[in-house]
């Protein structure tokens, strides 16, 4: 009782010299006398038998780890006594378990953080509402159409329209710029001059874009919203009444459009060494950012493409070949389309075809791969072709199209074909001019 008191009293008259000691020691003192001595004396010998016994081990085998052939008071007595070394005790405090919710985001990973599952009904959009198909526009956003034409840039020359049943076609917006990204959404042709990275609006019928934005990298309509990439990586959303912008993400690191679903966007972070994150936020930017995959390195993951729900991808195989594949997101399961695939350029969706390009023998082919049937046709090709093209694949309803350059020499290719004519009944487009 005198010990729980507080008071001072009572603690006054003990000397708080003395060291405490254990109850059981006092109720069971140590024995004292000969037997004891020749205990301890036989146990000393054996602890030093055992010394002995692990310095000649350590001399025989110096990368032997004793520890896990003696015990760990002999251990002690060979560091301390033979080597000289001192042992220090650390005591480890158990982590408190309340947690702020800063501290909780910093301490997780990429590969702990995932997405909330959505389903696929927030894939589902509006039929006509989309500006453009997401492989179009991740590939260079050369090529659209609506229900009555095919608009396609020109680098250096404008935007021209293109009409199917009759094959007439015009230049409706003269540029000397590249231009990129387009988009059709209602009276309305959206796009990107890569020359000083603005982004544009032009009506339909008028001659005059009117600017809507600038330090623009990538842009994607949808119905009434318009997502944009900046070229200094922030991610940002606006109205097509030129209203409401919105900055919903920033990062240091490079930032790549991947898709959107009703509600969110989707967009890569790759860093210096080619880490890449896959990242997602919400459209009113309450949410912050979640990760929806696990992050890749080395370009085991190259081009992905996230329409209708499905993510399509290369992906790197053992023997450095790539397979393109679709995954349905928040599924693990992996569906390899095609095996050995040459051109990583971004696939391009429409319903159940998958548009993609093959490098073969100098010859560049965009193919076609019917998801439901599997089979695979060739749509259209260019000759002369190197490992160093920058050509890409673009979709245009009816027509297709490969635009870029060949070779590292510059020359260049500009190439369409209709799907209802043979893949040889190749048009191109030189000096302004569309001929067979």
């Amino acid at each position: 009782e005198n010990k729980l008191n507080f008071s001072g009293e009572k603690m006054e008259e003990k000397n708080i010299e003395t060291p405490q000691v254990n109850e059981e020691e006092i109720k069971k003192p140590k024995k004292k006398g000969g037997a004891g001595k020749v205990i301890l004396t036989g146990i000393g010998l054996v602890v030093i038998a055992l010394a002995v016994f692990v310095v000649t081990i350590k001399i025989v085998q110096p990368d032997t780890k004793l520890s896990q052939l003696v015990p760990a008071p002999i251990m002690s007595f060979y560091d301390e006594k033979i080597l000289g070394n001192t042992t220090t005790t650390t005591t480890t405090t158990a982590p408190s378990t309340t947690v702020t919710t800063t501290e909780a985001t910093t301490a997780k990973s990429n590969q702990e953080i995932e997405a909330a599952y959505l389903p696929i009904e927030e894939f589902k959009f509006k039929s006509g509402a989309q500006g453009n198909h997401m492989g179009n526009i991740l590939s260079g956003g050369k090529v659209a159409t609506d229900a009555s034409y095919v608009y396609h840039i020109v680098d250096g020359k404008g935007i021209y329209r293109f009409l199917p049943s009759t094959e007439e076609y015009a230049r409706i917006y003269e540029s000397k710029d590249v231009l990129s990204s387009l988009n059709l959404r209602g009276d309305y042709l959206y796009f990107i001059n890569n020359g000083n990275s603005n982004f544009y609006r032009l009506q339909k019928g008028k001659s005059k874009p009117e600017q809507l934005a600038e330090g623009i990298k990538t842009a994607y309509v949808y119905d009434k919203r318009i997502y944009l990439i900046t070229t200094d990586n922030s991610v940002k959303m606006m109205k097509t009444d030129k209203s409401d912008m919105k900055e919903l993400y920033t990062s240091a690191d490079d930032i790549e459009l991947i898709g959107i679903s009703l509600h969110n966007i989707f967009f890569s972070v790759t860093d210096a060494g080619k880490n890449v994150s896959y990242v997602t936020v919400d459209i009113k930017g309450e949410n912050g950012e979640q990760y929806f995959r696990k992050p890749t390195s080395d370009d085991e993951l190259v081009a992905p493409v996230l329409e209708n729900g499905f993510l399509y991808y290369f992906e790197k195989q053992d023997d450095l070949s790539y397979n393109l594949c679709r995954q349905k997101y928040g599924s693990e399961k992996v569906a390899t389309l095609v095996k050995n695939v040459t051109c990583l350029s971004p696939a391009i969706v429409d319903k159940n075809k998958l548009f993609y390009g093959e490098l073969e023998e100098g010859r560049f082919k965009l193919m076609e791969l019917n998801m439901n049937s599997k089979d695979v046709r060739t749509m259209l090709f260019v000759k002369g072709v190197s490992n160093e093209n920058s050509l890409i694949c673009q979709h245009g309803g009816e027509y297709d199209f490969i635009i870029g350059e060949k070779n590292a020499d510059g020359d260049k290719a500009y190439a369409g074909s209709s799907m209802y004519t043979g893949s040889a009944n190749i048009m191109k487009f030189k000096e302004g001019k569309w001929s067979y």
